[in-house]
């Protein structure tokens, strides 16, 4: 698919999801609104968690809900208005899914994590809830441009651990929040500039979990067009043991609106902001959200997020049914409030079955 987008950028997108090896069912939802003359183009990516069919509904009443919301809204050039619409609709999105768990008791409980990104002018503006994914590949360069809401994450960030450490720690599935479990959700922001020639890849963890960042790299780099590095990518996740539901976008952004990478060292940064600031001042590398998130979690003052190395290994999860379901019911543990509910996550009352 191919649409010409505001101020001269170029979209060219495509996107595929799979149930994977050893799931019987596929709680991921993906959905592309292209955009058009009222409205700016959206990717929403879901990975829904519950148990049986209850992460399904969760992931497809955010994405529905995120991209009708969305479209509802008039096309914005300024990234503070159009990042206020997307944070509102996540925020919607939540309060669905969490107002369904509440009416039928088959779904209590479930969950799903969100990733979606919208263009802006010359600017993706990113709404992160959980710990699916985007990354931007700008020459033979892959960047994380969100930053996970987990407690690897936010140990890693705060210091409390390496990143060796990080790849082998045990409750590196655990999430901080997810939408629908708590009747509302702190919502992430960042914006990014884009290069002619920037592919984005937004992404599930049944992705990024079995497939390291050099071999994300080398897929995105060597695949021509966004269908082919969509099929690669997915492919690679089931030839990895495909261990969870595997979701990919993948956007190629051309363009006369769009600059050339100004050097080598032109490398794809994200700001975390709050446009509800006056004048959408950005507020530091380390957003609130992330702050509290950590604090929260118990790991102490937290410096923002750090450059990912381009060798950076991602924790795989492991196939087995039994590991498989000790993970789901840790994977969606609300808030870890003290150091001690990190060490007891794994028993934790609040945990779910993650899809």
């Amino acid at each position: 698919m191919s649409e010409p987008s505001t101020d001269s950028v170029d979209v060219d997108l495509f996107g595929r999801t799979d149930v994977g090896i050893v799931r019987t069912s596929n709680e991921d939802n993906f959905a592309i609104d292209e955009g058009d003359d009222e409205r700016n183009p959206v990717i929403v990516v879901c990975d829904g968690m519950g148990g049986a069919a209850a992460g399904e509904v969760a992931s497809k009443i955010a994405v529905d809900v995120v991209i009708a919301e969305m479209r509802e809204a008039t096309n914005a050039g300024d990234r503070a208005v159009f990042a206020r619409h997307l944070r509102r609709a996540v925020r919607t999105a939540n309060r669905r899914v969490f107002d369904e768990s509440h009416r039928d008791w088959k779904l209590r409980g479930m969950g799903t994590t969100l990733s979606a990104a919208g263009l802006v002018g010359k600017e993706l503006v990113i709404a992160q809830v959980g710990d699916s994914r985007g990354y931007i590949l700008r020459g033979s360069t892959l960047v994380q441009v969100t930053r996970d809401q987990s407690i690897v994450s936010a140990l890693l960030h705060a210091g409390r651990i390496t990143e060796k450490e990080a790849e082998n720690f045990a409750q590196a599935n655990v999430i901080l929040q997810a939408l629908g479990v708590q009747d509302d959700v702190d919502v992430a922001l960042s914006v990014v500039e884009l290069r002619r020639g920037d592919r984005l890849l937004m992404c599930s963890d049944g992705l990024h979990g079995p497939v390291d960042q050099d071999d994300l790299r080398s897929l995105l780099r060597d695949s021509g067009t966004p269908r082919a590095a969509a099929d690669a990518l997915v492919d690679a996740a089931r030839d990895a043991g495909g261990p969870d539901n595997i979701t990919a976008v993948v956007a190629d952004y051309t363009g006369e609106g769009l600059d050339e990478p100004a050097s080598a060292d032109d490398l794809p940064k994200f700001i975390e902001f709050d446009p509800s600031e006056e004048g959408d001042r950005a507020i530091t590398s380390t957003s609130r959200v992330a702050h509290r998130l950590a604090a929260r979690a118990g790991v102490g003052d937290d410096p923002g997020p750090r450059p990912i190395p381009a060798t950076a290994q991602h924790q795989t999860i492991d196939g087995g049914p039994a590991s498989s379901q000790l993970a789901d019911r840790a994977r969606i543990g609300w808030v870890a409030w003290t150091m001690a509910i990190v060490v007891a996550l794994a028993v934790a009352a609040l945990l779910l079955w993650r899809g």
